[in-house]
């Protein structure tokens, strides 16, 4: 880190965890800045998420996404979202994004990108998201089969035109930001490549 920058950095001067809550760590900090002040910050180490951006035509020839509705408990209200989850210990993003999709969907794919990696809210936790473009999409089991979601996990698979989320994105039932960050991760690829969306549609369903 510059020289220009250790005004702003706060340090450990203790840490512990305050509880082991499956998808994250609770830790209680407090740290220090150069010049003296202190303070106790509690943050989250949890694992890195990835987000898959399935694309597909459907039979009318639209461009489509493969998305999930499914309740989510901190809103207490149902979403439509990309596929998405952790990475498991030992696992890549990539191989994460491919057991996502197929747990969630039931598909996989034969053209797997990384389209864009960020830090979702480093106020508090440690991890990134990375998102992945899925396309030449074949069926290899049913939603919710063998290779189905968690135990805790309740899941409906749809086709939703990318005309229909670019308009209704940031509006229920699709409000959540890793999904509107893996559409803005897709709009500037498309954007960058001089490409369509139904350009880069392949047929999957």
């Amino acid at each position: 880190m510059k020289d220009r920058d250790e005004h702003l950095v706060w340090k450990d001067v203790s840490s512990r965890l305050i509880k082991r809550c499956g998808i994250f760590d609770l830790y209680e900090s407090q740290r220090r800045t150069q010049n003296g002040r202190q303070g106790v910050f509690h943050l989250l180490t949890a694992p890195d998420w990835v987000n898959v951006v399935p694309l597909l035509t459907d039979e009318r020839g639209r461009s489509c996404f493969l998305m999930v509705r499914q309740f989510r408990q901190g809103i207490s209200s149902i979403t439509v979202e990309f596929p998405a989850g952790l990475v498991e210990p030992g696992e890549t993003p990539e191989r994460a994004a491919e057991r996502e999709l197929l747990e969630e969907t039931g598909y996989r794919s034969q053209s797997l990108q990384p389209i864009g990696t960020i830090v979702p809210n480093p106020a508090f936790m440690n991890n990134r998201c990375h998102t992945f473009l899925a396309e030449d999409l074949s069926r290899h089991a049913p939603a919710g089969g063998e290779h189905g979601p968690d135990e805790l996990e309740l899941l409906d698979v749809l086709l939703v035109p990318v005309d229909t989320l670019l308009a209704r994105i940031g509006r229920r039932p699709y409000c959540n930001s890793m999904t509107a960050l893996a559409l803005y991760w897709y709009q500037r690829g498309i954007r960058e490549e001089g490409e369509t969306g139904a350009d880069r549609s392949r047929t999957g369903v």
